[in-house]
This record gives C-alpha cells, sequence and structure tokens, in this order.
C-alpha cells in the first residue's frame, strides 16, 4: 500500500519535471540559435518617440516561424517592448519564475512565438526593457464570467440556427459574410508576417470583430432559441472595447515614461488595428508618432 501511494504521489511530480525539462530544453535549443542579421532601422531623430504595432500569431502556423518575428523585430531595434501580458506576467517572464506557464505550453500542440522571440532578443540586447500594457482586469473578468466558454457557445449557436435554415433573410446574410471573411483570414495566417500586419488585413479584422462582437450578438439579443444568453450578451459585446481601450490607455502610460524611445507593442493581430486608432488620436498630444509597418 506504502508502495502504490508512493507511486501515485510521483507520477504528477515526474510528469511535471519531464515537462519542464523538455519545454526549457527546447527554449534554450531555439534561445541559442543563430539568427540571420536584420536590415536596422535608422532613425532620423533620436530624440522623437516611435511605436511600432506588430500584430502577431500566439503559436507557430505552417508558414510563419518565431524567427519571421525576430527578425521583423530585430529589424526595427527597439529600446522598449510592450508586451500583451499583465504587469506580474512580465515580471515572471523577465525573471524566469513562470514556471506554470511553462508547465503549460509544454502540453500545447504548437510553439509559442511572443514569448520566445521577446526573451531572444533581450538576451541578445540586454538593455531592451520589457514592459506590461495588458488590461490588469483582463483574467479576473474571463474568470467571472467564464467569458472564453459562453462566447463560443453562443456564436456558434447563432451559426448553427444559420446552417439550419432558421434565421431571417437579414440575419443570415449577416452570419454568411461572417463566415466568408474568416475563410478570408485562413489565407492571411498562413502567409507572412507582413500579410498581418498590412492595412488590408486590418480592415477585414476590424469588420470581422464588428460581426462577434456587434452584429452577431444582436441577432443572438432577438432569437427565444438563446434567450439563457439574454443576460450575458452586453458582457460580451462590451469586452472588446472595454480591453482594447484599456490596453491603448496603459501604451499611452508606457509612452509618457520612456520619451524619446523606439518602442514595440507586441499584440495579437486582431488587436493591431483597434490599438493604432486609438494610439493616433494620441500622437500630438503626447508627442510620439505611430508606425503601422
Amino acid at each position: 500500500m506504502k508502495k502504490i501511494l508512493i507511486t501515485v504521489l510521483l507520477i504528477p511530480i515526474l510528469t511535471i519535471i519531464i515537462a519542464l525539462t523538455t519545454y526549457n530544453i527546447e527554449l534554450n535549443d531555439y534561445l541559442n540559435q543563430e539568427e540571420h542579421p536584420a536590415s536596422k532601422n535608422n532613425k532620423i531623430n533620436e530624440l522623437t518617440t516611435e511605436v511600432f504595432i506588430i500584430g502577431t500569431t500566439h503559436f507557430e502556423t505552417d508558414a510563419i516561424k518565431r524567427h519571421h518575428f525576430y527578425q521583423y523585430l530585430d529589424s526595427i531595434s527597439p529600446t522598449v517592448i510592450l508586451y500583451e501580458g499583465d504587469s506580474s506576467t512580465v515580471r515572471r517572464i523577465v525573471k524566469k519564475t513562470d514556471y506554470f506557464s511553462r508547465f503549460m505550453d509544454a502540453f500545447k500542440k504548437g510553439k509559442r512565438v511572443e514569448k520566445p522571440v521577446v526573451l531572444k532578443y533581450l538576451k541578445n540586447n540586454p538593455d531592451c526593457m520589457l514592459l506590461p500594457y495588458e488590461w490588469e482586469l483582463r483574467n479576473k473578468y474571463h474568470r467571472k464570467h467564464k467569458l472564453r466558454k459562453r462566447s463560443k457557445e453562443m456564436l456558434n449557436m447563432v451559426i448553427r440556427l444559420y446552417r439550419d435554415s432558421l434565421l431571417t433573410k437579414d440575419q443570415s446574410e449577416i452570419v454568411h459574410k461572417f463566415l466568408n471573411l474568416n475563410n478570408t483570414l485562413l489565407n492571411i495566417d498562413n502567409g507572412t508576417v507582413k500579410d498581418l500586419n498590412n492595412i488590408t488585413t486590418d480592415s477585414i479584422l476590424k469588420k470581422r470583430q464588428h460581426y462577434v462582437y456587434k452584429d452577431i450578438p444582436e441577432i443572438a439579443k432577438e432569437r427565444k432559441e438563446l434567450v439563457k444568453y439574454y443576460d450575458f450578451i452586453p458582457i460580451h459585446m462590451s469586452y472588446w472595447d472595454t480591453r482594447n481601450k484599456a490596453m491603448a490607455q496603459n501604451i499611452l502610460k508606457q509612452i509618457q515614461h520612456n520619451p524619446n524611445k523606439t518602442i514595440v507593442v507586441l499584440t495579437g493581430s486582431y488587436h493591431r488595428y483597434y490599438l493604432i486608432e486609438e494610439l493616433k488620436q494620441y500622437e500630438s498630444d503626447y508627442d510620439f508618432s505611430v508606425k503601422s509597418i
């Protein structure tokens, strides 16, 4: 009985050790890989603040790998990198104490992009600062409202009604356009870093998110089949604006605290258009320029 108990206790411990060891070996291999030198960004005037908004994929795709983002980042040569994480997350990354995150990443199918790329850049450029800009209440908000799960359920129910031909003509047309946009994005995700970071993609993503957080929830509000989501729909609809505006304000604070720097904002590509639009409103007030690449 004692041996069985010891075995039961050892299995999860060994699993954690093996997972973390495997992850760290893979990460260190990547960090030690040499990169082809990139053409550097030449600032004409050092007494200016330039803010580059780089849309990323959270995981590698068939076409977009870590080294593509690293070369893109290296070509800009930032002195400050703003990371899509809250203050505690970024603190753990910098101190290399993000053990739980590393453990979870070890079981992901794909390879994470942003964190390894940032760690490699910091290793090669130790004077660069890594700072947070995420909405500090994001994780709490997600947990409180079960946001990811309930949003996905609600959207899928509307799509199911569409596929079962139960929506009105106008409602069906909205869902049809949304699904077509999603198909377009599949091609972009399998493109290049520049495919993610251009005006055309920004425009597509802006339309796509409008469907997700405005048009489709409006359909849900009109359908008796989704009555159990009636209280949740306003929470879902307000989330996108609330989070992006909070991130933009946090970026502005970092810009104020780091004048005359070259700043890169690493963000999920779906946020890029929103952050660019928000930040451009404050360029003259805060004396910086937004570079959309």
